[in-house]
């Protein structure tokens, strides 16, 4: 169940399934009308969470057991920022090559493209990796109100 409280914070904890991602949609859509932010600002966030947790659950385990994922949301200023925390093998979505438009479908590696859109609608992507755990924080600027 996601924890939301009025101090413009929020956190989900799912599973390393695909059928948990639902959730995160969900927890974005509910953090996004709580503090009245623009449904491009949900979209974008929801997308760039897709593609991140996507390469997380479908790559980052090489076992078959059960691993928790936390997804922390806030905003702190002007800025949206989306935390996942994971203990899947260090990845930094910062060093991802973005494919070369020039190049035709038959000469492009598979990959990359998604993480391409993660660093175009975010405006900071960051990465660590601390006590065996990937963190990585996606930034969205705010527009200030009228």
């Amino acid at each position: 169940m996601p924890s939301l409280d009025s101090d413009h914070n929020g956190s989900l904890q799912i599973g390393n399934t695909i059928a948990e991602m639902k959730k995160v949609v969900d927890f974005v859509d509910r953090f996004c009308a709580i503090h009245h932010l623009p449904r491009n600002i949900a979209n974008d966030v929801n997308l760039c969470l897709d593609e991140i947790l996507n390469n997380t659950i479908s790559y980052g385990y090489d076992d078959q057991d059960e691993h928790s994922i936390l997804v922390t949301l806030s905003i702190t200023g002007n800025w949206m920022i989306a935390e996942i925390k994971d203990d899947g093998k260090p990845f930094d979505p910062r060093q991802s090559v973005s494919p070369n438009p020039l190049d035709g479908l038959q000469a492009r590696r598979i990959g990359g493209v998604g993480l391409h859109f993660v660093k175009a609608l975010m405006d900071e992507v960051d990465y660590v990796r601390k006590q065996g755990y990937n963190h990585v924080r996606l930034k969205k600027k705010l527009q200030p109100s009228d």
